[in-house]
Parts: C-alpha cells; structure tokens; sequence
C-alpha cells in the first residue's frame, strides 16, 4: 500500500505540473516550452532511494500515459510509448546523477547532477524524435527533438534544485539569513524583475531597434545576485520563478527572442537555450561556492576542536616561518603560557623573554631545525614573564618541508614544567 500511495502521489504531481506548464507558455511544438514533469521525475529519483524507484517510475509512467492522451491526443499505444519515454530517460540521467549519493550541492554533485540532466534531455529528445515519426509523420522532427531535448533541461535545472534544497527543510523562527542579506536579495530579484519588464515586452524590436537582441542579457546579473545572496533555497526559488517567467514571456510573442524568427518557434527554442545556460551556470558557481564554504566551515572545526584539546592538556602550539622567524601562536596559547604571549609575533621576541644563560643554546637548537640540519629537537629552558614571574616550559620543535624539500616552517609545542630547585 506504501508503494501505491507513492505512486498515485508520482502521477498526481505530474500531472499537476504539466499542467502548469502548459499554462505558462504555448508552443508551436508538440512539447512545451518548459516541461517541468520532468523535473518532478528527476527530483523524485535523486532524493529517493533506489528501492523507491518502481514505485516512483511507475507513477510517472502512469501520468505520463494520461497526459499523453489528453494534451496530445495521443492514442493508447501513442501514450504508452510517450509515458515510456519520460520513464527511461529520467531513469538513465537520474541514475547517472545519483552515482556516489553526492550532495547536488557539492562539486562531484553538481558535476554528475548536469551530466545526468543532459543524458535525460538527449536520450529523451532523440526518442522522441522517434516517436512523432510514427505518431505525427507531419512535424518537423528535428524540431520536435530539439525542443524535447532543451524544455527537458529546462524543467530538470530549474525545479530539481528547489527539490533537494527544500529536502528536510524545517520552519525556523530564529537562526536564518540576517535582515540586510535577506532585503539585499530581495531589491536585487525586484531589478531583475523591472528588467524583464522592460526587456521581455511586446514588440521590443519596434521599440529598442537593432539593440533588442543585446538587453536579454541586462537581467540576469540580477537573478545571480539574489540567488548568491538568497542561498541554496532562495537561490533555487528565485531560479525557477525568473527562468518561468522569462520563458513564458517570450512564448506569447514577447522579448528580443521574438523579434525576428527564422522558422516557427525559433524564439522559444532560442530562449530554451537561455534559460538552460544560465541555470546551469548558476547551479555551477552556487556548487562550487558552497563547496568552498563548507570546506572553510569544516577546516574551522578541526581547527577549534585540535586547540581545544590542545589546551585542556595544557600544551600550547606556534608555528615560524623558517625564513623570517614570524611566530603565529595556537588559540588558547595565553591560558597555557600566560598573557605575554599574545603580543609576541616573532622569534626574537620570544628569545628575549628566555634567560640569558640559555638564550644562545635555544636559539642554535631553532636554527639548526629551521636550516634542516635537524629534523626534531626537545629542550627545557626558563622564560622571564612580563611581571616578572619565571616559567619553565619544555619546547618540541619540527620542521615542515615544501614541495622543493626546503624547509618552510618551524612548529613547536610547549608545556609548562615545574621550576627547579622547588620554586615551581
């Protein structure tokens, strides 16, 4: 029973959506200039698991069928063969883009996810191609196919990515994006939409002359900047709903794509293209800023989560560069080795606070680490602290070679040790 509730939950979706679709734009084509049913086959593939498959494949196939026969006129056997279409080539493409179970959020993601949505348009359109032979001898078939190929790619990059980024979504009261980052995205999705009300209107040609062409580009800095600033889930939102709009405005004859058609559709399949450069551009550089980020995030942790340790056990780290003696201490080095050490930046300065008597045999033991005569070195010597109080730490000292074998960096950890003749 699951199973079918899946399924007739599939067919409802997709249904409900091609509907949509159709009620955006209309075409000289048989397919729509936007097919976002496949969208809802993709999206349902890649944040299922594969055992869900049959279930969701076997409602697409089932809304398929239906929407074969009553958009299309198709007959049952003309359906069955359409349904069968959306079921093996998002089955094709959303199994190309789920290998590995990556984020689509994440560079390997994104890589596979725009893979497998190209595999899914391709196969699509060239059986498709196939299937207008047979149903429709009429048509221009290589026009049928291309805008199979580019309204699939259309619907799968501007609805799967609000999918999988509204996946586990949970309403929050607190803790979201601050007020100014979110206002900046929305006056930034505002002039992107004025733009395309100046831009995409009826007879733009008469209006804006041989320039028309040139200001389809004028909104979409826009739309990238909302969606940069918006994140994955607005980002993904503002997408869908500024690549709706462009393409429906240029499917009723507005917009520089319309202004002079070379064959029937020419416009719509033009604005196809667009639109799928830029989503795809845009689901690229949100991909690959969210893998920096995240990279950055994770980095952060270890980082804290090493001094943390470090500093509960009472070590404090710093680290030199080999050539100019620049100290970069550890977090928490001031709990372990007091105050003092968070106004020391350089080796010398640190040699300064050693006792005289056993300043000269520190500093031979860091230079002969740093110049790679040594690989290691641990020694025990007294620091005089700005009150005057005196320190007993026991230092480790390394050396970290780059590429060229040269040594780059002088690391060392230090421990507080008891002073000796009982003054500790």
């Amino acid at each position: 029973m699951q199973q079918l509730r899946t399924g007739l939950l599939v067919a409802a979706l997709f249904l409900a959506v091609a509907f949509v679709s159709r009620s955006l734009a209309s075409s000289v084509t048989e397919t729509m200039p936007v097919w976002l049913g496949s969208g809802v086959t993709f999206s349902a593939l890649l944040i299922s698991p594969r055992w869900r498959w049959p279930a969701i494949l076997a409602g697409v196939w089932l809304g398929s069928v239906i929407w074969g026969m009553v958009a299309h006129g198709l007959s049952p056997a003309g359906a069955a063969a359409f349904a069968s279409i959306e079921v093996v080539s998002g089955a094709m493409g959303c199994w190309v883009a789920s290998l590995g179970r990556n984020d689509p959020d994440t560079p390997a993601g994104m890589a596979l996810f725009l893979c497998g949505a190209a595999l899914a348009s391709c196969l699509g359109g060239a059986l498709a191609m196939a299937l207008w032979q047979w149903q429709r001898p009429g048509l221009n078939l290589t026009l049928e196919g291309v805008a199979w190929v580019l309204s699939t790619m259309v619907g799968i990059l501007l609805l799967t990515p609000v999918v999988t980024a509204f996946r586990g979504f949970h309403l929050q009261l607190s803790g979201g994006m601050p007020m100014m980052q979110f206002l900046g995205g929305g006056a930034a999705f505002l002039l992107f939409l004025c733009a395309v009300a100046l831009v995409f209107i009826d007879h733009s040609g008469e209006r804006y002359g041989q320039v028309a062409a040139t200001l389809a580009y004028l909104p979409m800095p826009f739309l990238l900047i909302a969606a940069a600033l918006w994140g994955p889930r607005g980002g993904a939102v503002a997408l869908l709903l500024g690549g709706l709009l462009i393409i429906g405005r240029t499917a009723h004859g507005g917009g520089p794509f319309a202004v002079a058609e070379g064959f029937s559709g020419e416009a719509v399949i033009e604005v196809q293209g667009f639109v799928t450069i830029w989503a795809a551009v845009m689901i690229a550089v949100r991909a690959l800023s969210d893998g920096r980020r995240q990279a950055l995030v994770d980095a952060q942790a270890w980082r804290l989560r090493y001094e943390r340790i470090m500093r509960e056990v009472g070590v404090a780290t710093v680290e030199y560069e080999a050539a100019t003696g620049h100290a970069t201490w550890g977090m928490g080095a001031d709990k372990v080795l007091g105050e003092d050490v968070a106004h020391i930046s350089s080796l010398d300065e640190w040699l300064e606070r050693i006792e005289p008597d056993e300043r000269g045999l520190v500093e031979a033991t860091w230079s002969s680490v740093a110049s790679g005569e040594t690989w290691a070195s641990e020694q025990s010597y007294t620091v005089v602290q700005s009150d005057g109080e005196r320190l007993r730490v026991r230092e480790r000292l390394a050396c970290v070679r780059g590429a060229d074998d040269e040594v780059e960096m002088v690391v060392g950890m230090l421990r507080p040790e008891p002073l000796e003749n009982g003054n500790g």
